[in-house]
């Protein structure tokens, strides 16, 4: 069926996928219930833990029926799965309970990209998904068809965007057959797996997985003193001797091994995202070939790129790596759908930094620019506004109350919150050379934003009143990818830089997108 596949002909009847197909579908829905299902279903596993006797018979009975759920679901969207491929558009009808019909058109499509899950393999069949502006939610995907008819697939809408001048960005016929026979190509850029694994310890995920399981902190501390503590103070006590000492030692030992369990699962989220990371450069196209379980493709116009970030947290201040993304178009309407979108590199030495950054025509490094600080002012005003105020509050409550002051706790507070203050105005700083804007923002990490001018949407300028006798003002920059804003630069500098982005955006004939 899919061997007769011709993208180049109209096709006159609805095609079906691959009874293979339903491996795919069987682990997508798995992969979308763990990202989209788990952290809602934390309250219920919580309940689960504490409070429910004979929890091997009921885990089993929950899991069969998941499983046979899961199963069913997968068989009904699998035959309900219907595409159609004519000279100048993708169609396709999907859906078990809420029926969609799909059309895409040729002209619409940004990318075209070819995954190799390692159950496809061996039957030379691919993924191919193609992504398109605006419709992050909805991305047509293929799963399960033959090789060559992907690849053929992809030409031809390459082919027919260049025909009919989409964009001035697209693959020329040499790019095409370069990208046909990428497998054969050299990687421009090639990440180790060790490197991979380090992007892991610096990912912040499991703080998200922590904060979602914060509500049930209580019920979870007492199920891990009573299932693991207790037990193991029993061990340790002919050994130490001491009911303290044993106690201490049981805990930090529970402790250390669930942070070593949810460090591990970050790696390994990483490892099965970035596993043999490999970057080809071809023209205007910059491609990444990624993954363990599936070797996913991306391919990435660089002037769809809105921004790119060079971002470096306090993981990465001790690892000495950083994080370079590059930003594409973000959806309003629902922001999380294009996250999946940017190119990221991650776990980058210093000075790879500047050949990462040559791909996109832009060979300062980031150390090298001459930012220019803001004010004083704004840590100043932080320090009084979230220090010293409350500090005084705090202190007369205490002296009503109690008749006492805390004087040594309050220098401790003060003395810290000074040392934060002034770190967070330090990581500010904005430059511009008159084609491109650099944006560094931080905290103990910091995060460098370049970006052209002529990609501004918006641009804003606000003072309160103290700024404007001080003649400072925030500038805020809104891209397509995002919002930047710098507060306490002069007024003079912001006034500057809004005429020049007006300059840019009405005298230039590059599209933003």
């Amino acid at each position: 069926m899919n061997e007769c596949l011709n993208v180049k002909a109209q096709a006159q009847t609805w095609q079906k996928l691959s009874p293979l197909s339903l491996l795919y579908f069987v682990l997508h829905f798995v992969v979308r219930f763990v990202k989209d299902g788990l952290l809602n279903l934390a309250p219920v596993v919580v309940i689960f833990v504490t409070q429910v006797d004979n929890k091997l018979f009921w885990g089993s009975v929950a899991l069969g029926v998941f499983a046979v759920g899961l199963v069913s679901y997968s068989v009904l969207y699998y035959l309900n799965f219907r595409f159609k491929v004519t000279d100048h558009e993708v169609i396709l009808r999907k859906g078990v309970v809420k029926k969609e019909r799909i059309t895409l058109n040729f002209a619409k499509i940004q990318n075209v990209n070819i995954a190799v899950p390692f159950y496809f393999g061996p039957f030379n069949l691919v993924n191919c998904t193609f992504d398109a502006a605006g419709s992050a939610g909805q991305e047509v995907g293929l799963p399960g068809i033959v090789s060559d008819a992907g690849q053929t697939m992809r030409e031809t809408i390459f082919n027919y965007k260049q025909q009919h001048q989409v964009s001035e960005s697209d693959l020329t016929p040499e790019e095409s057959e370069l990208s046909n026979h990428q497998a054969e190509a050299q990687p421009t850029f090639s990440l180790s797996n060790v490197e991979v694994a380090k992007f892991g310890l610096m990912s912040s995920m499991m703080l998200l997985v922590l904060a979602g399981f914060a509500p049930f902190i209580e019920h979870i501390v007492s199920f891990s003193k009573a299932r693991f503590v207790e037990p193991l103070m029993a061990l340790l006590m002919p050994i130490i001797g001491s009911e303290q000492g044993a106690s201490v030692v049981a805990v930090v030992t529970v402790l250390v091994c669930m942070i070593v369990l949810f460090i591990s699962a970050s790696v390994l989220g990483a490892v099965l995202r970035f596993y043999n990371y490999q970057l080809f450069v071809q023209g205007a196209k910059i491609k990444r070939v990624s993954g363990l379980l599936e070797r996913h493709q991306m391919s990435v116009s660089t002037s769809k790129i809105q921004a790119i970030e060079i971002k470096q947290n306090w993981i990465g201040l001790i690892l000495r790596r950083f994080v370079v993304t590059c930003k594409q178009v973000e959806n309003s309407q629902n922001p999380a759908a294009k996250k999946g979108q940017s190119l990221i590199i991650p776990a980058l030495r210093k000075g790879q930094i500047k050949q990462v950054l040559s791909f996109f025509g832009q060979e300062c490094l980031p150390s090298a620019i001459p930012f220019a600080a803001i004010h004083s002012n704004f840590w100043r005003k932080n320090f009084v506004l979230f220090c010293v105020l409350p500090v005084l509050g705090a202190n007369a409550l205490v002296y009503l109350l109690f008749n006492q002051m805390l004087w040594w706790q309050s220098a401790v507070v003060l003395l810290l919150g000074l040392v934060l203050c002034i770190m967070r105005y330090k990581r500010y700083g904005f430059y511009s050379d008159g084609e491109k804007v650099f944006v560094r923002t931080g905290f103990i990490g910091q995060t460098v934003t370049i970006f052209s001018i002529y990609k501004v949407q918006q641009i804003q300028k606000t003072q309160t009143p103290m700024m404007r006798k001080a003649g400072l003002s925030t500038l805020t920059i809104q891209l397509a990818c995002g919002r930047l804003r710098i507060p306490y630069l002069p007024n003079c500098l912001v006034t500057n830089f809004i005429n020049l982005a007006l300059y840019h955006t009405e005298s230039t004939q590059r599209s933003w997108l």
